[in-house]
């Protein structure tokens, strides 16, 4: 139904009454929702009394994008337990990550994950366990050792073309530049991601631009939908005609626009003829199979989308952070530089891209530097809520009512199915950067960082420069 058109209809006293009838409910269940938390099973938790009353509170710290800031500050002020809404309780202790996220925990996803729902659901947010043991069973050979080396080849394809855009853009006098890596990193994400799940990059390293619009699609779809996670369920779907804030509107449309790009690259993917070893000729392979485990069409377009995002913001975003913390730092990008010519003394070719297998072995000041980044600015750190199995558990001493939404506000590396992929990528493209390139920060100033589902800095101004032959 088109509300919109509906209240255009309406006479103004029409109009009138729908809006005090709809201000009345909304007063009505605030008060009996104030009134049931001093009197429910988590009473006894501290916590803001706004977060304890209604899900508003949580809400508007990710409509401001500061969601885990928030939330921490609140650690900070009551300790390692604090209600952050109705029904749900963040905890700040380490231990808690494996009795809430362990295996066989008895914990399962919230329905924070349903916000995220797209098409059908993927391996991402999938609530039940078997679905997701199901998906994980035709997936994996897409990320096994063997398929990531068969892909390789293409990804150092991609990495190639960014690193000649990267020499091409310091080839003036003073070879140097000034460019913005949260961009340029986006761009190769997005290229390398293209790529293995769909058979062809989307070309923003050649263009210099995305003409499709995806990356801001993306990154408004994730800050949207991660604030409608917190919105309670039965409200969700109203949120879209909020005439107040049409920052939600703007958001559901840019998930619409996602799917349509998605289905376009999925459908191009199906009618080629190319046989190369991609994530869709997998699924392809397992649909074929008509096994127990065999997804059907829609499954496959929701995962493709869901790969376009899960395979290039956590990669870029975590490009991005190393660089922006390395270009501050001059002794240890020095550093990072002299472990580079040490171990590839002998390559002097600009298309040369060194294998993982390599890096691994020969750069464990990189490899260190790159898990304390992770560790100081993770991808994610919204929490992913859980739901307490039936009969309630004790987690870190403390008695957790079944029924009840817990999260720990995590930071480091997640164990997701790509996390392999991803580290090839990262660890390929950093090592493009830093032996050509002398990196340097542009301002003093703290990067200011935008959290959605994943976090993402503004920008990441530096200026660019070639190293100079025996620096």
């Amino acid at each position: 139904m088109n509300l919109a058109k509906t209240m255009h209809g309406l006479k103004p006293n029409s109009v009138f009454e729908i809006l005090v009838q709809t201000a009345g409910l909304l007063i009505l269940a605030l008060i009996g929702q104030t009134a049931w938390s001093f009197f429910d099973k988590l009473r006894s938790f501290p916590g803001p009394v706004a977060a304890k009353c209604s899900s508003f509170w949580l809400v508007q710290r990710c409509r401001r994008t500061r969601r885990s800031e928030s939330v921490m500050a609140l650690h900070r002020k009551y300790g390692d337990f604090v209600r952050v809404a109705p029904n749900h309780i963040s905890i700040n202790r380490p231990e808690a990550v494996a009795e809430i996220y362990g295996h066989k925990t008895g914990f399962v996803k919230s329905d924070f994950y349903d916000a995220f729902l797209q098409v059908t659901p993927v391996v991402f947010n999938c609530r039940g366990v078997p679905t997701h043991q199901r998906k994980r069973k035709y997936m994996n050979p897409a990320f096994s050792a063997r398929a990531l080396q068969d892909f390789e080849p293409y990804m150092d394809e991609e990495l190639r073309k960014w690193q000649a855009k990267l020499l091409e853009m310091t080839e003036g006098p003073d070879q140097a530049t000034v460019l913005d890596f949260a961009v340029w990193t986006n761009y190769l994400a997005f290229d390398v991601i293209g790529s293995f799940a769909f058979g062809k990059s989307f070309d923003f390293i050649s263009k210099g631009r995305d003409d499709i619009n995806l990356i801001s699609t993306i990154d408004m779809r994730g800050e949207v939908l991660n604030a409608l996670g917190a919105v309670p369920v039965w409200l969700r779907g109203l949120m879209k005609y909020n005439v107040f804030d049409r920052w939600w509107y703007r958001g559901l449309r840019a998930t619409a626009n996602l799917e349509k790009i998605g289905r376009a690259a999925y459908h191009q993917r199906k009618a080629s003829p190319d046989t190369r070893k991609d994530l869709l000729s997998y699924f392809f392979a397992a649909q074929r199979s008509n096994s127990d485990v065999s997804p059907d069409e829609l499954e496959i377009i929701a995962e493709s989308i869901s790969f376009i995002v899960g395979g290039s913001d956590t990669t870029s975003s975590t490009m991005t952070n190393f660089i922006d913390m390395v270009s501050r730092d001059r002794d240890l990008q020095r550093r990072i530089q002299m472990e580079l010519d040490s171990a590839y003394p002998d390559q002097k070719d600009e298309d040369w891209v060194p294998s993982e297998k390599e890096i691994l072995q020969k750069q464990p000041l990189l490899l260190a530097t790159l898990r304390e980044v992770m560790r100081f600015r993770p991808t994610s750190a919204t929490g992913l809520p859980r739901l307490t199995p039936k009969g309630g558990k004790v987690i870190c001493g403390q008695f957790i009512p079944e029924g009840t939404v817990v999260s720990v506000p995590t930071c480091g590396p997640r164990a997701c199915i790509g996390r392999n992929f991803a580290w090839m990528e990262i660890l390929k493209a950093l090592v493009v950067v830093f032996r050509h390139f002398d990196v340097q920060r542009d301002t003093l100033e703290a990067t200011v960082i935008r959290e959605g589902f994943f976090n993402k800095a503004e920008e990441c101004k530096v200026c660019l420069s070639r190293r100079q032959k025996g620096q």
